[in-house]
């Protein structure tokens, strides 16, 4: 083995694609080897490329005085310390590399050389630089006019003037954000966001050096807006998913730069005005002062508006309206079932008891449909590997997706939205065939659900001693917390610098990956036998207590309270919702307020069902203490703008609400949609046939809720 040793670099010519083997190499131990299939996977080449490349390798390493060592049936070994390893990396560093351009690569650069002129460029100045004819270019070229044509952009080819591309500002920024998504993998981006600027300088993307796109965005930059995000969220009481953290940071970033260049954005009056209406305009608001005070510019009201599209895009969650208490919340639940049994109908397997689909689901497809409807596009890295690995759940999941063309008013589907849906149903049919769990895992990723559940099926595909407890952001990991709950390791696709078990590897778990956690597995298991003791049941507190006996109470007064009403008809949906003010209030005060709080709802969001034909007036108002459910029954219905009205649902919560509110309200949401029966008895019946089918489904709920909470 070497010594650390100060040594003159023995430089030879390498190439970048032998540069990044070498790279890989440091990162493995002779303990650990990784074979050439992992290399292969890794760099998306072949394993008869990579044995090309190992005689100039071996030859780079032993002219170097490093040890290298091939283990047949094992693996490639490079049989040096820690301190030895960096010091390969320092010498890569400073060698002559060759510049021998994928095709891949050259067309990345092309594209960054063209998102970054300032006027049209010479053919002759790609031709020269890159080494190739004319006929390349134009091939090269030809393929980037249809990535470009994905955002709106145009690259326009004038003889004696030269090469530029056309489009809006908006379609500009869309471009350079998926081009960034090209360059830096999300491990770089983390590394930004947490300040490790050396991180990123020494990772392997392809010709970043040679790279100008990196001045659209920066470390500073993507640090204030990252402290800006987190303030408001904390302020405005919202909560950003994980799976938009990052992308609102790289698109918020990007429109600082270009204000700061002076290339604004300018947006249709009309599409505005329909974005100032929407409750994430005033978060953009909020956004676009942190954004003045904090980098001295000015950010103009066709800004806050670009912001807010991004929100509306990214789903955020404000806190006080989770749960299926609300029409928009209905209508996407209805969407998500549809498209579950469409799927269910593809591949005759029953998913709709699975409630961590259903749920996530219903958290995925409201974005989903905001970016379809603005034209928002996105990446996905692992659209090729879920058409090959998971071909039966992609087509599945395509034929299910055709609903979602009406529903976002959309004549197309990108695949990359339906693979991260295809991703949800992977992991459900998964779970099917998981067998029983011992070790408990909590997977990292550092942006989206997409990606870490992938991670999660393919970790129980192939352990099935494993139980994925929780997915969590890279960001911010609660090392104290994981331990109070029992977490027994970490599967990150990140390195993690925590004082935790932890293990790093792709979404797509390699054969190098799979060893690497059952080593951890195999540890764990032998630290967990002798540690182990008797079990105990789980302790129950008063709390518990207090809440099962609260949710009993009120699913009592919800059942014994429920009210129809029978009318003629209404002459508008005034006087619709002035009768429905009547159905649960005990006085005129109490009517005042309810009505006075119902019509504020409906200025926020229009609350018809167009598959019930039904309006749904819920709110919270101070003219009830308890939960309230009743139906306003029209023996005439009429006819409004949005459609046929039957009816209105009525459904009302405490001002003051609590969980157990908002838990029974939510639950009487989803049965709504889940028990056709007692949907027909609230179009149909009388109030016993009601109540006695809402029963059904409350009671239901409060004995799985019992068994949960006092599970042993």
């Amino acid at each position: 083995m070497s010594l650390v040793k100060k040594r003159e670099n023995k430089k030879s010519g390498l190439t970048s694609r032998q540069k990044a083997i070498i790279e890989i190499l440091t990162k493995f131990t002779a303990a650990n080897p990784v074979t050439v299939s992992a290399i292969s996977e890794k760099l998306k080449l072949s394993s008869r490329t990579i044995l090309r490349e190992m005689p100039k390798i071996e030859k780079w390493l032993s002219d170097n005085e490093f040890k290298f060592i091939r283990k047949p049936g094992v693996g490639l070994v490079l049989d040096e310390s820690l301190e030895n390893q960096k010091l390969i990396l320092e010498l890569l560093e400073i060698e002559n590399i060759e510049n021998d351009y994928s095709k891949d690569d050259r067309r990345k650069l092309i594209l960054v050389e063209l998102l970054s002129a300032k006027e049209p460029l010479k053919s002759f100045y790609f031709t020269s630089k890159f080494k190739i004819s004319e006929g390349t270019l134009s091939n090269d070229l030809d393929f980037l006019s249809e990535w470009l044509g994905n955002y709106g952009v145009s690259i326009i080819r004038k003889p004696g003037l030269g090469v530029y591309i056309d489009g809006s500002e908006s379609s500009y920024r869309q471009a350079i954000v998926n081009a960034v998504y090209e360059f830096m993998s999300e491990e770089d981006i983390l590394a930004l966001l947490n300040g490790k600027k050396d991180t990123f300088e020494n990772s392997t993307i392809a010709l970043k050096s040679q790279s100008r796109l990196f001045n659209f965005i920066d470390d500073y930059t993507m640090k204030i807006v990252e402290e800006i995000l987190i303030n408001t969220e904390q302020k405005m009481h919202i909560k950003y998913t994980d799976s938009a953290y990052m992308g609102l940071i790289v698109h918020i970033s990007l429109a600082v730069k270009r204000i700061q260049n002076f290339e604004k954005i300018e947006m249709e009056k009309e599409k505005l005005s329909k974005l100032e209406m929407m409750p994430e305009f005033s978060v953009a608001e909020e956004i676009g002062r942190a954004l003045e005070s904090s980098l001295e510019i000015s950010v103009p009201k066709d800004e806050i508006g670009f912001i807010t599209m991004h929100l509306v895009s990214a789903k955020i969650w404000i806190t006080e309206k989770k749960g299926r208490f609300d029409s928009d919340n209905i209508n996407i639940r209805q969407l998500v079932l549809t498209l579950i049994m469409l799927v269910e109908k593809e591949l005759d397997i029953y998913l709709r008891d699975n409630e961590m689909l259903v749920e996530d689901l219903c958290n995925h497809i409201a974005p989903v449909l905001s970016r379809l409807s603005m034209n928002v596009k996105i990446k996905n890295s692992q659209l090729k590997t879920i058409k090959e690995n998971y071909g039966d759940i992609y087509r599945a999941t395509e034929k299910g997706c055709e609903i979602l063309k009406d529903a976002a008013g959309v004549k197309k589907v990108p695949e990359t939205e339906i693979a991260f849906i295809a991703m949800h149903f992977c992991a459900a049919v998964e779970k099917i065939h998981s067998a029983e769990n011992q070790i408990s895992v909590v997977v990292v990723c550092p942006t989206g659900l997409g990606t870490s559940r992938m991670l999660a099926v393919n970790i129980t595909k192939y352990f099935h001693n494993i139980e994925i407890k929780d997915i969590v952001s890279a960001i911010n990991i609660d090392v104290d917390r994981l331990s109070r709950e029992g977490i027994d390791l970490i599967v990150s696709t990140v390195h993690l610098d925590v004082d935790f078990p932890s293990v790093c590897v792709n979404p797509i778990l390699l054969e190098q990956d799979k060893i690497l956690i059952k080593n951890a597995i195999g540890s764990i298991s032998k630290n967990k036998t002798a540690k182990k003791g008797p079990e105990g049941k789980k302790n129950i507190d008063k709390n518990e207590i207090i809440y099962i006996s609260k949710l009993g109470s009120e699913i009592l007064n919800l059942l014994t309270t429920i009210k129809l009403l029978n009318i003629h008809s209404v002459s508008d949906r005034d006087e619709l919702i002035d009768k429905a003010s009547g159905l649960f209030a005990r006085n005129f005060e109490a009517k005042r307020l309810i009505a006075e709080s119902l019509e504020k709802r409906e200025r926020v969001a229009g609350t018809y069902i167009s598959d019930f034909k039904m309006m749904l007036l819920h709110c919270k108002t101070k003219g009830t203490d308890q939960c309230c459910f009743g139906y306003v029954r029209l023996e005439n219905p009429m006819e409004f703008k949005e459609g046929i009205v039957l009816g209105a649902i009525v459904m009302l919560v405490p001002e003051e609400n609590n969980r157990v509110h908002m838990d029974i309200m939510s639950e009487v949401s989803g049965a709504l949609i889940e028990n056709e029966a007692f949907f027909l008895a609230v179009r149909d019946k009388g109030e016993d046939q009601i109540s006695t089918e809402l029963e059904k489904s409350l009671l239901k709920f409060y004995r799985k809720t019992i068994l949960k909470r006092m599970e042993c």
